[in-house]
């Protein structure tokens, strides 16, 4: 499955600003890297006619509400092409399918350590939806902290 142009992250600024993020969360197979959209570092080719001409006057509305992804699957973890794209797609599936629970305003990076491959499909499910907790960003309605609160409404991605 490819994600939709509106929830895609690329370029080599925009992975570098989030490579030096603090906002880190390590499982065993996977980091999970959260950074604040900054619309300027992002592709033209990514932009929509909405987020360019928001760029031009004024990005914070939009920057409130975007939600951009992106995997990232070294050699590392499989030197076959073919298992990493399986690994990629079956994480953006994931993530489509949380879009809805998900607070805006933030770019993900997800990064897979070695070993990631020889996970099952489940485990690695598990450890997303573990990070994503763990990182505030999911809006489950049973969470009892103040975060959960801003997402009692889910936003109209997708």
């Amino acid at each position: 499955m490819v994600l939709p142009r509106d929830h895609r992250l690329s370029g080599a600024r925009v992975f570098d600003r989030l490579y030096r993020t603090r906002a880190r969360f390590h499982g065993s197979n996977l980091i999970l890297r959260v950074g604040v959209p900054n619309l300027r570092h992002l592709k033209p080719s990514l932009m929509g006619s909405r987020i360019r001409a928001a760029v031009k006057h004024n990005s914070d509305q939009v920057c409130q509400e975007d939600l951009r992804f992106a995997v990232v699957v070294s050699k590392k973890v499989s030197k076959r092409a073919v298992i990493r794209n399986h690994l990629r797609r079956l994480l953006h599936h994931a993530f489509m399918k949380d879009v809805p629970r998900l607070r805006g305003g933030h770019w993900l990076l997800l990064s897979l350590k070695p070993g990631a491959a020889q996970r099952s499909k489940d485990q690695l499910l598990q450890e997303w939806n573990h990070l994503l907790r763990r990182s505030g960003l999911r809006c489950d309605h049973e969470q009892h902290d103040p975060a959960a609160l801003i997402c009692a409404e889910p936003h109209a991605h997708v």
